[in-house]
């Protein structure tokens, strides 16, 4: 009897932990007002990507590289600041930093596109896999799966008859990669959604927008290079792909900073 009363008080103790989380939500700008700041030298850097403008494949130039691989080390700096270690706490914001320093590689390869876009693609691709392994694979949502890769292997057949050479076998290998990605970002979020504990994780819904929005940087990319010219492409492709590394980013946003600023929001409302 007494273990079965210990039973009931635990779990009175967790539905009311979970109904204390679900009046304390986090607004917008609670979370606002903890990442904001942290979030000002991508800003910044962001926008001097866009005043500068280098130009890159038409004249690459060390400065061009550097001027855009500064806002995804601003977000290395962002990720490192919600704590990095080797311990298994810190899995997740281990890999999506790894995501991001080995896309910085790959962004300063696509400077010089003409010499080395085989190896940006490889440096992209392995983010990708940090990204995805981050993401994690349960729940396995096959479904969400299939229309991914649905929707994003045709592209394949658009690209084929520019494809030559290791880039007939690099990019359907590299559209594999991002469409897996994709998946296990939207699947994290499906996941969420469907939760028993309802409790409402933003986290979940900025890794799901960063990846789609990665995945429409790397698909302008593709039309650009191996379908047909797409008008502004840069800037589509800058500008997506800067968002999607910063959702990614944001994903990182501890909770143990979620669960301070749940605290401060309750006592603020009582």
């Amino acid at each position: 009897m007494a273990e079965i009363a210990t039973r009931i008080e635990k779990m009175a103790s967790q539905g009311c932990e979970q109904l204390s989380l679900l009046r304390y939500r986090l607004s917008p700008a609670d979370v606002f007002k903890s990442v904001g700041p942290k979030l000002v030298p991508f800003f910044k850097t962001f926008c001097v990507y866009f005043v500068a403008w280098q130009p890159e494949s038409s004249k690459p130039t060390v400065f061009a590289a550097i001027i855009k691989i500064l806002p995804i080390l601003c977000l290395c700096g962002f990720v490192m600041l919600q704590g990095i270690s080797m311990q298994k706490d810190h899995d997740y914001s281990r890999r999506i930093l790894i995501g991001l320093i080995f896309s910085a590689i790959g962004d300063i390869c696509l400077v010089w596109k003409y010499q080395l876009f085989i190896h940006g693609m490889a440096a992209f691709a392995i983010a990708h896999l940090a990204y995805m392994r981050a993401f994690g694979f349960q729940p396995l949502k096959p479904l969400t799966g299939m229309i991914c890769l649905f929707i994003m292997l045709p592209t394949y057949h658009l690209y084929f008859p520019n494809l030559n050479g290791m880039l007939a076998i690099a990019v359907p290998l590299y559209i594999v990669i991002i469409g897996i990605m994709v998946w296990r970002a939207i699947s994290g979020l499906q996941a969420q959604l469907l939760s028993d504990d309802g409790l409402w994780r933003w986290t979940k819904l900025c890794a799901c927008l960063g990846a789609l929005s990665f995945g429409i940087s790397d698909t302008v990319i593709g039309f650009n290079m191996f379908y047909f010219p797409v008008p502004y492409s840069r800037f589509i492709v800058m500008t997506t792909y800067y968002a999607g590394q910063l959702g990614i980013a944001l994903s990182t946003f501890s909770l143990d900073d979620e669960n301070n600023l749940r605290m401060k929001s309750n006592i603020k409302q009582e």
